[in-house]
This record gives structure tokens, sequence and C-alpha cells, in this order.
């Protein structure tokens, strides 16, 4: 059975469950392991570590698998062994960091996101021409954070992408859960900073893991579509304090 070690660059909400994504240390591009449960979420019984805890951002995780499980919209994804535990083997190192993360930035620095310019792929599109990738870390642009309330509050990042606009979903419960301390707006790097009291942080140094979604069909549409989502919200200045590179 193949055995991966990923970087943990994605942690984000996805049915009641999880998504987890990563770039396999090895070079050789993303990973994302899925269960056999609905549209492949996981679940606590299949991340757990074997100290109780879970994985986070930036771990190095070894993930049994059992086969490739690839989909037109998501070709990285890989079916685990459920009856096998994850472990985490350590943290990422700057020279990891620049060696795997550096240049899958630079290949994702134009204006079209996961193939196109828009905030959706049409999921018809897709079963013809599939994505040949679902996954991304980009440097944004001109950053702002958006918090909506309809019937609850909702999440959204804007930002530029080498001139292009995108207002996209935010699915990263951990950035989430920080700008569920303001009210509807839209608000800058800098003011979310100085409110939230995040000193590690600073305003220029946002990278975000974009992924693409599960096809539905959306209020008043007749087709599917795969959206784009920010799975991760990354602070460059604020891991680089955490995981002690300075």
């Amino acid at each position: 059975m193949p055995i991966f070690e990923i970087i943990c660059l994605a942690k984000s909400t996805k049915h009641g469950g999880i998504c987890i994504a990563g770039l396999k240390t090895d070079g050789s591009g993303w990973l994302r392991p899925v269960s056999n449960k609905r549209d492949g979420t996981l679940y606590p019984e299949h991340y757990t570590l074997t100290n109780d805890s879970e994985p986070q951002l930036f771990d190095i995780i070894r993930i049994p698998c059992t086969k490739p499980e690839p989909k037109c919209h998501q070709p990285e994804n890989w079916l685990i062994d459920s009856r096998k535990s994850w472990e985490v083997l350590g943290s990422l190192t700057l020279s990891q960091a620049r060696r795997l993360l550096s240049p899958e930035i630079q290949r994702h620095s134009s204006p079209e996101l996961l193939g196109t310019s828009d905030k959706q792929i049409c999921y018809e599109n897709l079963e013809k021409s599939p994505v040949q990738s679902s996954l991304a870390l980009i440097k944004p642009e001109k950053v702002q954070w958006q918090v909506k309330t309809i019937d609850k509050k909702k999440f959204r990042c804007l930002f530029s992408l080498s001139g292009n606009s995108y207002d996209l979903p935010i699915t990263d419960s951990i950035w989430t859960d920080k700008l569920d301390y303001f009210e509807e707006g839209i608000y800058s790097c800098e003011e979310v900073i100085e409110e939230l009291k995040l000193h590690q942080f600073e305003p220029d140094q946002f990278r975000l893991t974009i992924s693409l979604s599960e096809p539905f069909i959306p209020s008043g549409q007749e087709k599917k579509f795969c959206y784009k989502l920010v799975a991760a919200v990354i602070n460059v200045a604020d891991v680089k304090q955490r995981l002690g590179w300075l």
C-alpha cells in the first residue's frame, strides 16, 4: 500500500467533517486524502493521531493510502487506508518551504486560478475537459475580508491575482473563527490584525490555499458548478515565528 508524506496546507470544513490537502514532500505535487464517505469527507476516526491530536497546518503528515481516486474536478484525490493511523513526522522546515512552496506560488502567479479567471467552473465542462489541478498556493494582492450576515455569518476573501479580482468563500475554520469577531462589513488586513491583536502577522504577508469544491447546483441555476474556495489562510510572518525560522 502506498504511503505518502505531505506538508499540510489545507484543513477546511466540509459536510460536517473536514478536507485536508498538501504538497508531497518528494516534490511530486499535491495530494488530497479522501475517505469512502460522502464526497470523500474526512471525520475524526480518519485523521485523529495516535496521541488523540489532529494534524495542523504545516505539519508533515504520513498518510497510508490504498488507491488513487481522481475525479474530473479533483485529480489529486487518494483513498486513505482507514485501518491505519496517520503520523505527524514534524513541522515544515525553511529549506522545504524554499524548495516546495516558493515554486508552487510562482506557478500560480498568473491572473487565472485553477485554469480560469471566474469564481466557479461548470461541472459539465470539467467532465469534458478535467481540471489539471484543483489546488493552488497563491500570493494574493489587495486582500480584504468580508463578513456577510444573511441567516448566519458568512466569510469571504476579496483579492487580486496579477490584476484579476476574486471574491471567494473561506472554509478555513481557524480563520473564520477569528473573523467572527467582526460585524457585517469589509475589512482591510491592517484592521483585522489590529483589532484581533495578531501581533506576529504582517498585512502584506498573506498566502492562500485555494481548492475546488464538490459540484452542486446553485439556487436559480440548472447546471452543477464547482466553486473556488479559500481552504487555508496563511501569514508568512506568523509562520516564521511559530516554526522558529527567525
